[in-house]
This record gives structure tokens, sequence and C-alpha cells, in this order.
């Protein structure tokens, strides 16, 4: 019977420590990192002229014939509307240092792309630290409006190597254009898709990335929107080994102190 607090209390750390290893560590998502696109900043599109753009997220885009430019998207609080998840962490302030609202989603510009200039391509993504091995998901809703007329359109799952090149065949690429027009009776045809992929060997950092290719204006005209929302990327800890960033939970040192002492009073019982 002497021998029950100690056993009690090592199978408690046990299934505590297995339990935390087996967390989900959110890299992107809600407000962490902006994966909700409600934060903004103002980007100057040419001179004194600026609009609103997500913050943390990197965006480029470039023209067929002209390259680089700015105005291949903005931050807007119609963009995001149910069945995306409602949010309010956006600043409520107008254009440019907000979206003039509190829940702000990425509308892409394929209009922009224009005949003179070369069609448009542009890219908002994130990296962060991959462990080989290690498997992440990636979640981001999608739609568009009927006109939408691109080449491309894609959410991708990447990894890149030491010198920040995608490794090839890594990770997933999901086609929105199979689905991004197929009416669900939803605002944009908005749909939610998961991209899930290991880490393979060598890959240093993970890419959450989403793409408009070949966005060019539609000579019928009408609504032409491309929209995205609330993205996450999560990575499912399987082990101490796997955590990016070193760390140690105060509540584990509760637990083990706890064991300690369990082990002390069992010793003195014997004596």
């Amino acid at each position: 019977m002497r021998l029950v607090p100690r056993y009690v209390f090592a199978v408690g750390l046990a299934a505590f420590l297995t339990s935390a290893a087996n967390a989900q560590v959110v890299l992107i998502g809600g407000s962490t990192n902006n994966g909700n696109f409600d934060q903004t900043y103002p980007q100057e599109i040419v001179p004194d002229f600026f609009l609103p753009k997500p913050s943390v997220w990197i965006n480029e885009a470039s023209r067929a014939i002209t390259g680089p430019y700015e105005d291949e998207l903005s931050s807007e609080p119609w963009a995001g509307p149910a069945p995306t998840p409602v949010t309010a962490d956006g600043s409520g302030d107008p254009g440019p240092d907000g979206c003039s609202g509190l829940d702000c989603a990425v509308f892409f510009k394929a209009f922009s792309g224009i005949v003179a200039e070369g069609a448009t391509t542009a890219h908002v993504y994130q990296d962060h630290p991959a462990i080989p091995g290690v498997t992440y998901v990636l979640t981001g809703w999608a739609g568009a409006e009927a006109n939408f007329l691109v080449t491309g359109a894609e959410i991708a799952l990447e990894f890149l190597d030491g010198g920040s090149s995608v490794i090839p065949a890594s990770g997933q690429v999901i086609d929105l254009l199979a689905t991004l027009y197929v009416n669900n009776g939803e605002p944009f045809n908005y749909r939610e898709y998961t991209a899930v992929a290991v880490a393979p060997p060598g890959a240093v950092s993970v890419r959450a990335r989403v793409s408009m290719i070949g966005g060019t204006p539609n000579p019928a005209g009408g609504g032409q929107a491309f929209v995205v929302d609330d993205f996450t990327l999560t990575v499912a800890v399987a082990g101490a080994s796997s955590v990016p960033v070193p760390t140690f939970d105060p509540r584990a040192l509760a637990v083990l102190a706890l064991l300690v002492v369990a082990a002390g009073t069992w010793r003195l019982r014997r004596r």
C-alpha cells in the first residue's frame, strides 16, 4: 500500500507530459501572426497614394511586362463575410491605416493586370521555422466573383531549404480554380481549404501562401473579386525533440514537485 502514492504521481506525470508533448502549436491563426488578416498597415501604391494591406504577411506582385508593382491587393471590410469566422482585431480606422472595419480580409485585383503592362501575379505568404518529419496543417478561406479572370489561383503549404528555395515536390498546392466558381450559396462562394504535409529532409522553413496568377481584366465586366480570409498554420508536436523553441511548462514543474514529495513520504514511511 505504501507504493501507491509514488505510483499514482508517476503515472500522472507521465500522462501530463505525454499530453503536453502532443499539443498543437499554432504558428498562424486568429490574431497570432495576423492569421485573420484584421491587422493592417498603410502601403504606398504610387507617390502620395496609400492603401491598407495585411500586416505581418509578405506581399509580392508583378505585371508580366512592366514588373513589380503595389496595386495588386488591399485589405477590405466587405471581403470576409460569413461563413468565414467573424473576427474583430482590426483597428476600425479608415484607410489607409485601417480597413474601415474590425473584420478585414484580402481583396486581390485581377483587373489590375492591364493589357499594356501585362497580366498580374500576386503572392501573399508567411515563412516560419520548420522541423523535418513533423506534420503541418494549413487552412484558409477563399472565394471569388463569377467574372474573376486568371490563369491560376492557389493555396499552398511549402517547405524551403537553407537557401530559401522551395524544395521540389514538397508540401501541397491546392488548385482553387476547380471550385472557386462552383455556386455553394455563400457570399463569393467562400469555402475553407486544407493542405497537409510532412516537412521533408532538409526543410528549414515552412511557407503558408495564397496566390493569384495571370490576372487580367474581364472584357465582360461585372464582379471580378478574389478574396481570402482567416488562415491557420498548425504543427502537431509529437515529442520534446519536435518543439521548435525549447520551452518548459511550469505546470510540469508543479507535478514533478508533487512526485518528489510523494517519493519522500514513501521513504519516510518505510523507516
